[in-house]
């Protein structure tokens, strides 16, 4: 179905402007009029041709929320069908501020040298592109962290259309014509560039989230890119009477876009004597009644919720009302007490691995580290996004996420579309990639062993 009428348009975005008006957990950090933007949306959505357009019409609306965990996807028959989701034959990497080649097809390989710099697209600069064409359409609070969706916004789009694109190379620019083809239809053109290796290793365990590592030097590298997978713990706990005689551990989780944060306390229970607490978060409390109360208070008119702080400190009705009000009155939950089921506990020295594609349930795994354990955080902050996402079907076929209950940093750091900072902030550059190095690795196993 690639067309959709006008009445469950008006259904689904109202469902959207709705549900996310009474759920969304941070009202209190975005300054926007729902109900004006919700009218603007109403008439964009209506003038769209397609189910393509419409859905993008409904990302746009969404992304007004600037919130890791609140969007909107396409339906399978959209996102699948190469008619709308082709792509250029260059792939890159973005590990910094720059964008860089890291594949290109058969075609274009003697065009496009492999690590050139992405600069401009239709003589537009790269980061003024992104700005009006990208950043739109999905969560960019940071930018660090959606790296991801500016490059898949880059390279896939409709059948045929296409860009100048100018690339950069040893202080030299260069242009090309690019136009988005049926990725079926590529042929990858293979490069001779392999990943240097620290120092062999030995693989003990692995699945598709996860993999352990035990380096000749007897370093322990456990990488887990996904906290979704219930029978990972399982695995790795196998390991445990060959992991207690490693002399460190490097824990890498980036790129690890999160799951269940159950899984991630076990994982963090291996280094931790005993119980502990995990998850603290808010989440919005909404009564009714206080918002019936509230219209007749004219002295809630104009002012911010810090001024009502202010102004309603020794008044805890007034204050409540107002807040219900705004949507924005939070009950805090404490966490949950964890049960350590772990084999037992391991002694050693601790590096954690992290950067901007660490979301969510990988997050609260961090925050667990960071209280419980001494171990030494390397790499980019973390995207600053973790909480738990209502998430409904549109009768369309796509869905939307909206976060309803926001996580809080154990030791007090403001994570929310910051992320949690490492201790050592290692980002790899161009010429790194190109030498199939790994900086931040290379960092941790230098701190194991000092």
């Amino acid at each position: 179905m690639n067309t959709i009428t006008n009445a469950q348009k008006i259904y689904e975005l109202s469902k959207i402007w709705k549900e996310v008006a009474y759920n969304f957990a941070f009202w209190d950090k975005v300054d926007i009029d729902w109900d004006a933007e919700y009218k603007k949306a109403l008439v964009r959505v209506l003038e769209t041709k397609d189910l393509y357009d419409y859905y993008r019409e409904l990302k746009r609306f969404v992304a007004l929320l600037g919130d890791g965990h609140t969007d909107v996807s396409f339906p399978n028959e959209i996102s699948q069908d190469a008619e709308y989701f082709s792509m250029i034959p260059v792939y890159f990497a973005k590990p910094g501020d720059e964008i860089i080649v890291v594949a290109v097809s058969e075609d274009v390989k003697d065009d496009i040298p492999l690590f050139s710099t992405l600069v401009k697209i239709d003589g537009t600069d790269i980061h003024d592109y992104i700005k009006e064409y990208c950043y739109p359409y999905f969560w960019h609070a940071n930018e660090d962290a959606c790296s991801i969706f500016v490059l898949n916004s880059i390279v896939f789009g409709r059948r045929g259309s296409g860009a100048v694109f100018t690339f950069a190379k040893d202080e030299r620019e260069y242009e090309i014509r690019l136009d988005r083809v049926d990725p079926s239809k590529i042929l990858w053109s293979k490069t001779d560039i392999a990943p240097q290796g620290i120092t062999s290793q030995r693989l003990i365990s692995s699945s598709d989230v996860h993999t352990v590592q035990i380096t000749d030097d007897g370093i322990a590298i456990i990488r887990i890119v996904s906290f979704d997978d219930d029978s990972m713990t399982e695995k790795i706990y196998s390991c445990f009477d060959e992991l207690k005689n490693a002399k460190g551990y490097i824990l890498d989780v980036r790129g690890n876009s999160g799951g269940n944060s159950s899984n991630a306390d076990a994982i963090a229970a291996m280094f931790i004597s005993g119980g502990f607490h995990s998850c603290y978060a808010e989440a919005q409390i909404y009564e009714p009644t206080y918002k019936a109360w509230s219209m007749f208070r004219d002295d809630f008119n104009g002012l911010s919720p810090d001024e009502a702080q202010l102004k309603y400190t020794d008044d805890a009705f007034s204050l409540k009302a107002y807040r219900m009000q705004k949507n924005i009155f939070y009950v805090k939950d404490e966490g949950r007490n964890v049960v350590n089921n772990a084999p037992g506990k391991l002694n050693g020295p601790i590096v954690v691995l992290m950067n901007q594609s660490t979301f969510s349930a990988a997050e609260d795994f961090i925050d667990v580290m960071k209280m419980y354990t001494n171990a030494i955080f390397v790499g980019n902050n973390t995207a600053g996004s973790s909480g738990q996402p209502l998430c409904e079907l549109l009768e369309s076929g796509g869905f939307f996420r909206i976060c309803t209950r926001r996580c809080i940093a154990q030791n007090g750091e403001d994570i929310y579309n910051k992320g949690f900072a490492p201790d050592f902030r290692i980002i790899p550059s161009d010429t790194d990639l190109a030498a199939g190095r790994d900086i931040v690795l290379e960092k941790g196993i230098e701190i194991i062993k000092g």
